[in-house]
């Protein structure tokens, strides 16, 4: 498991020097836990017609747990439409305090997710978790 996600991440470092790609910056709300999430993106671009790959790193605070994500999100981009569609795989560590004192997991983490711009350089996202990963995920971001 931990080759895998290794492996999901050099690929990502090694698509993303590759190509000139956009950085970008992303918060939003997490349902399940329930907590607030910040982050950055870079947006590498189409790594194989029509996919685009976009790594991304978020933190989550709320609900007595901090959430560090390190994320894949592969998307298609839907013909002349602002939406796209696509799946995520993703490195989730969870840390929390308890009665009985701090602890932390990790987990490969599945998702689907779907964004739209609704400005040129704005969009919004919403990520539904599949497996080890947050229900919903609703972020807003910004593209440099």
């Amino acid at each position: 498991m931990r080759r895998i996600i290794l492996l999901t991440f050099v690929l990502c470092l090694v698509a993303s020097t590759a190509s000139a790609g956009s950085f970008g910056l992303r918060g939003g709300y997490t349902l399940d836990p329930d907590q607030f999430h910040i982050g950055g993106h870079y947006d590498v671009g189409q790594i194989f017609n029509p996919i685009r790959l976009v790594p991304n790193v978020e933190i989550g605070f709320g609900d007595n747990v901090t959430l560090f994500a390190l994320n894949a999100d592969f998307i298609w981009d839907i013909p002349e439409s602002a939406f796209s569609v696509g799946a995520e795989v993703g490195l989730n560590i969870s840390s929390w305090d308890s009665d009985h004192g701090d602890s932390s997991d990790s987990d490969l983490g599945l998702g689907i997710l779907g964004d739209w711009r609704f400005a040129e350089q704005w969009f919004g996202e919403v990520k539904l978790g599949l497996v080890d990963s947050p229900d919903v995920k609703l972020t807003v971001g910004y593209n440099f």
